[in-house]
């Protein structure tokens, strides 16, 4: 199935059409947000709300919105609440209809009310699942009209009676072209198990869709089923054997009822990932590389390009789109940024979305297109995303957001000609005055194209040296985005120049670069940080004698090297939640599963090898802590499950034996990064008072 690419294209007549539509009677006033002329900062507290969104969903005829509301008005309000009271619910499910504008709230906020989640069936009915509060029975699936009335149970979680463990159902997948039932699977504890059901919405039967294949020594990761609802095969991970943690495989289901072997994937070979059906459900839509099974590569994109497959032969049709700088996706490293944009029950593929150095849209509908270019022009400096659409496409539902802006909700009504406001994340924003996140392109010492953010404080006069915060994410299979980032906008405001950048090993950027991280933690995924940073001071940016180091996770780590292997670049340490000894068998350092180390073993060393232990135990710095010349600030949360609290315990000890200068923070109530309002504002507070100690 071929698809026309619009791309940046589209039919100026229509887009005018649109843009008339809309101006025509616009609800909402645009204008330009004055500020004082003596530049004040915004208050931490301000930046570490985290406001009340809503979540809406158009009924497929577009004639009704049903929506998660906060029942509280949404101000910056921070209280320290428990686990129990922040596991509450304090939003109600209301449903409205369009035509005469006449909401209905059908949900309440006590355990035996209150709704977590919801989703139209049918322009009559909503399946909702209740919140926490409720046990076992919040796994349990309802259905309610849209007026409220009826609520029905339509399958129960329960416990299994004469056996340990229970049995969960979730919905696996509304089918429209199978009116009258949905998909569900069915988690068995017992047997770790999750097989697909029918589930009839009238009489609450189920039927049998397929059992969950038992492979030896795989574990069953995913389903790939047509638009019918037909199973067409499933992926799984090795979890025993030679390959196990590293090898992926994909198998069809054969006509006798078994199945076969289509493709197998090593961890950061060339693979070919299956996502969905496209609209003949014939051709099959995919992530990654044209490989034969055999593991012959027939097209080397290096970015993961998105391919058409014939379903039943395996033969690559046709590469739709690639992007040489840019993964459009990249599943194999838990990155899935890639949104198709389908109507309801397939039958049209408008275009989808990724993500580069900031949103990408690529569009197969020329009036899709028309209508989210339109939507565009009104909100200049931020990113559009439609959400859901009514089955005519007269309705949408958008966001639009951006680097100074969290977001807002939007319903554009284009027989109306009307874009009207439902939500807004954290409205209080707007108030202030914050920074601009710039994308850019670097080369690093060894000739290898980066890319990354720089921020420059609201304030920035032209031409002048500032302080600086080199700021690496997490991960380190992840990436930086383009959008608002409270923290980064802390140190921006705070007038501190800010730099972020995709070192290798950043996930969505093609397999070489990944492959050029392996056992360069400390190394030249060091080296990316700092020629980054060097970066920003050729542009003139940076007084190089006032830098400063902060990340968490892995983030936390890169600080950490720096402060015992570069402490000259640096004039103060911020370490947050992170690892410090790589050698470290007892998964003390990177907390992985048994099934996760080999992964980690390709991507950074085996301790059990003679030769990776050096490099591990020269790249860790527990070990030179001896070396460290800044003052550090150490943060982590006693919860922490994925770097063990033990691990900050440890590097604290070898800070106070060498004596050197620190501040130790750790937070009882904590996991890895802190959740809390009341521990973000007070993590913020630590860090303005640590920066304007040490870093002029």
């Amino acid at each position: 199935m071929q698809h026309k690419i619009q791309a940046n294209k589209t039919n100026k007549a229509s887009s005018d059409i649109c843009l008339k539509a809309i101006s025509l009677s616009l609800l909402l006033t645009f204008s330009a947000v004055s500020f004082a002329d003596e530049y004040v900062p915004i208050p931490l507290d301000k930046l570490v709300c985290y406001g009340q969104g809503t979540q809406q969903q158009l009924s497929p005829s577009g004639e009704f919105l049903a929506a998660m509301v906060p029942v509280d008005d949404n101000v910056c309000d921070i209280e320290d609440e428990s686990d129990q009271e922040m596991m509450a619910t304090d939003r109600v499910l209301v449903v409205t209809n369009l035509e005469t504008m006449e909401p209905k709230v059908i949900s309440g906020t006590t355990a035996g009310s209150a709704v977590t989640s919801f989703r139209w069936l049918n322009d009559e009915k909503l399946l909702v699942s209740r919140d926490s509060r409720s046990g076992i029975d919040s796994a349990s699936m309802y259905t309610v009209d849209r007026d409220g009335k009826n609520t029905t149970l339509l399958i129960k979680a329960k416990r299994f009676k004469n056996k340990p463990g229970f049995q969960v159902p979730s919905l696996y997948g509304v089918y429209p072209r199978v009116p009258g039932k949905v998909m569900i699977s069915l988690f068995n504890t017992g047997s770790r198990s999750r097989d697909l059901y029918w589930l009839d919405l009238k009489t609450k039967r189920t039927e049998l869709v397929a059992r969950e294949p038992s492979v030896p020594g795989e574990l069953v990761m995913s389903w790939l089923l047509d638009w019918e609802g037909v199973p067409y095969g499933f992926s799984t991970f090795m979890e025993e054997g030679p390959n196990k943690g590293i090898e992926t495989t994909f198998y069809k289901f054969t006509d006798n009822g078994g199945y076969e072997k289509i493709i197998s994937c090593m961890h950061q070979a060339a693979c070919f990932y299956a996502e969905s059906f496209d609209i003949d459900n014939k051709t099959l839509l995919g992530i990654g590389q044209a490989v034969q099974p055999d593991g012959t590569i027939i097209n080397e994109t290096d970015t993961n390009a998105l391919w058409a497959v014939d379903a039943e032969t395996g033969e690559f049709l046709e590469m739709i789109y690639h992007d040489p700088d840019y993964d459009l996706s990249s599943p194999m490293h838990g990155m899935n940024s890639m949104n198709m944009w389908f109507s309801s029950g397939g039958y049209e593929l408008y275009g989808f979305s990724y993500e580069g150095a900031k949103t990408e849209k690529v569009y197969f509908d020329e009036y899709f297109a028309s209508i989210d270019k339109s939507l565009e022009a009104i909100f200049p400096d931020h990113e559009v995303s439609i959400r859901d659409w009514s089955d005519d496409l007269t309705r949408f539902l958008f966001t639009a957001s951006s680097d100074k802006d969290p977001g807002s909700s939007y319903l554009f009504d284009l027989s109306k000609g009307k874009v009207s406001l439902i939500s807004t994340a954290a409205p209080w924003i707007k108030d202030y005055q914050l920074a601009d996140i710039e994308p850019f392109t670097y080369t690093s010492r060894d000739g290898l194209k980066l890319h990354g953010y720089i921020t420059l404080p609201p304030n920035y006069e032209e031409g002048t040296q500032i302080p600086f915060i080199v700021h690496p994410h997490g991960g380190p299979n992840a990436r930086d985005y383009w959008g608002y980032n409270p923290e980064v906008q802390f140190y921006a405001t705070r007038g501190y120049g800010v730099i972020q950048m995709d070192y290798r090993g950043s996930t969505g950027y093609g397999r070489k670069e990944m492959i050029l991280a392996n056992h360069q933690m400390g190394k030249k995924m060091q080296e990316d940080k700092y020629d980054a940073l060097m970066w920003a001071n050729e542009q003139g940016y940076v007084d190089m004698d006032n830098v400063c180091i902060s990340g968490a996770s892995y983030g936390g780590y890169a600080a950490m090297h720096a402060a015992t292997k570069a402490p000259d670049l640096f004039k103060c340490i911020i370490t947050y939640v992170g690892t410090f000894d790589l050698t470290s068998m007892d998964l003390r350092g990177l907390q992985w599963s048994d099934l996760g180390m080999p992964m980690e073993y390709i991507e950074k060393g085996n301790p059990r090898d003679p030769e990776d232990y050096k490099n591990l135990y020269d790249n860790s710095p527990i070990f030179f802590v001896e070396n460290v010349e800044d003052p550090v600030l150490i943060i982590t949360g006693r919860r922490d499950t994925q770097v063990r609290f033990q691990e900050t315990v440890d590097m604290v000890n070898e800070l106070k034996k060498y004596n050197k200068d620190y501040k130790y923070i750790i937070k009882g109530e904590e996991g890895h990064g802190f959740r809390r309002e009341t521990a973000r504002l007070e993590l913020f507070q630590d860090y303005e008072e640590f920066l304007g100690k040490y870093l002029n």
